[in-house]
């Protein structure tokens, strides 16, 4: 029997076995404590046969570029011992599901809150018994193979269709479904995604609140961890996502082939499996959020299929990529957008020339061969363009990232200002208070105190005026280089992402919107204006 026979009988097989009985209707009957220890805001449960259910979390990918956006990520880890194992490569991450909170359109994807659990496990695998599961039946299921793991999801994902469709998330004009989740996925969950700050996402492992430690968040081979004894989902605390046990406590294979990392890609040959985190065995020092390793799927000494007792999965909520006629249509012409030029570029009216001449040469060619060198040389520079363009589209949004931080820090000076400014009046009030009193002492220390108030005041308005110069500088290198119609569409793809940040951040983009209208329409920056309106912001904050 080959491995497509074999994974098709053993679909087959969990499909016969899983129940239409308790539960069919959708209705949990499993006691919560066990199946999702530590509720959160934002959960989404689907429920599962013989009245079971499983958690996912939403991991946000915003498409800054519409139809085609994705994420870019950079993998692995810098300075690894193992390179050809976690060496670091740029990759791309994107969820097919809508973002119904932000008004739909595509922008997320849902990952296991936990570890797939052997009482959720043998829910879809095995006849229902009527029992309900213990605390016990909630260990990670582990020496499970990836094919199994994979039949597991396609198994659920029908028994949902057919049993409770209304609690798949949309997806278009097609429905939601569970599979493993790709590498991608997997790690930029693992790091803990948008919900960490650029800065961070790099660390080999999420950030840890001051005063806690890794323990308290992966069960690690350490004597102060799980040394070597895997732990109940929900154990732990949870990642920046909320989700459990990314790291640690049992590895999770990946729907991605295994490839070696050769310097900043990966290499062409596919090889095993991938699993992922490390496990309860792992020493703490040998475990980051890049830790992955090969698996053969078979075992040359016992001429079977391998199982590891320590290696088990999650699964995610995905969906097509291409999910309707509309969309196909968007996508089309998003590329075509991306490899237009920018009108502002002095180049982009000679570049549109040649293009349309290579058109022209290539329909009117009578060779069949001359016909097909001219498309390709026309393709390849839409194909350059393309890539140049996506180039700049990043590099404008990490500029204006960097004006909205500088307007940030100006507002926070102008908080600070103000603060100091508050105390003012009740140094005046003690002076006169010392005055009157005739204690020498207490007007010499009001007035120190006075003195050094006044010299804040002053150190915060050079350093206000120093980094207006700069934010300043920020608008007119964006101003002067690209059109407004592009800067608008990359203030809009990254809306989201600042305002999900607080009303602070909202409004410093929004003073970065404005302000480079304002250039545009005028020719030059008003340094004046921008720290009025910076001024405003910090205003409105202190209220």
């Amino acid at each position: 029997m080959d491995r497509t026979t074999g994974r098709a009988a053993l679909l087959a097989g969990f499909m016969a076995l899983a129940p239409l009985g308790a539960g069919a209707e959708g209705a949990i009957t499993w006691d919560e404590k066990y199946w999702n220890p530590q509720p959160a805001a934002g959960d989404l449960v689907l429920p599962m046969p013989c009245g079971g259910g499983m958690v996912f979390r939403p991991v946000a990918t915003p498409n800054a570029e519409g139809a085609i956006g994705d994420v870019p990520v950079i993998l692995g880890q810098e300075g690894d011992a193992q390179p050809y194992l976690d060496g670091l490569r740029r990759s791309y991450v994107s969820g097919g599901l809508e973002d119904t909170a932000k008004g739909g359109g595509k922008g997320l994807f849902y990952i296991g809150k936990y570890e797939i659990a052997e009482a959720q496990y043998r829910a879809v695998t095995e006849p229902c018994t009527g029992e309900k599961p213990r605390r016990r039946d909630f260990l990670p299921k582990a020496g499970v193979t990836r094919t199994e793991l994979e039949a597991f999801a396609e198994a659920w994902t029908v028994w949902l269709m057919r049993n409770a469709p209304d609690s798949l998330p949309a997806a278009g004009q097609t429905g939601a479904y569970l599979r493993l989740p790709t590498e991608e996925e997997w790690e930029f969950a693992a790091r803990g995604g948008l919900a960490v700050d650029p800065a961070l996402f790099r660390g080999a492992l999420p950030p840890i609140p001051e005063g806690h430690v890794p323990s308290e968040y992966i069960a690690h081979g350490g004597t102060d961890s799980a040394g070597g004894k895997v732990q109940a989902i929900g154990t732990l605390a949870p990642n920046p996502l909320g989700l459990h046990d990314m790291l640690g406590n049992v590895s999770e294979f990946v729907l991605t082939p295994f490839a070696m990392v050769r310097h900043g890609r990966l290499h062409g040959q596919a090889g095993g499996y991938i699993k992922r985190g490390g496990d309860a065995r792992t020493p703490i020092d040998q475990i980051t959020s890049a830790t992955r390793f090969e698996v053969s799927p078979f075992d040359t000494r016992s001429k079977d299929v391998t199982r590891e007792d320590y290696t088990g999965g999650r699964l995610v909520l995905s969906a097509l990529s291409i999910t309707s006629a509309e969309q196909a249509r968007a996508v089309a012409e998003a590329l075509e957008e991306l490899s237009r030029a920018d009108p502002a570029l002095e180049s982009a009216a000679s570049e549109t020339e040649v293009l349309a001449l290579l058109d022209r040469l290539s329909r009117e060619a009578a060779e069949p061969g001359a016909r097909s060198r001219f498309a390709v040389i026309a393709e390849t520079i839409r194909s350059a363009r393309a890539e140049t363009n996506d180039q700049r589209d990043r590099s404008i949004r990490l500029i204006l990232g960097s004006a909205v931080l500088t307007c940030d820090q100006i507002v926070q000076r102008y908080l600070n200002a103000l603060a100091i400014a508050a105390l003012l009046p009740s140094y005046d009030g003690m002076a006169a208070e010392a005055e009157a009193s005739g204690d020498d002492q207490l007007r010499q220390e009001v007035a120190e105190a006075r003195a050094e108030a006044d010299g804040k005041l002053r150190d915060l308005e050079a350093v206000i005026a120093r980094e207006s110069v700069d934010y300043g500088n920020l608008i007119e290198g964006l101003s002067a280089e690209f059109s407004q119609t592009l800067l608008a569409a990359q203030i809009g793809s990254v809306r989201d992402e600042h305002e999900s940040r607080g009303a602070r951040r909202a409004a410093c983009l929004g003073a970065v919107q404005d302000h480079l209208g304002q250039r545009g329409a005028s020719g030059m920056n008003d340094l004046g204006r921008i720290r009025d309106d910076m001024q405003q912001i910090a205003a409105a904050q202190a209220r």
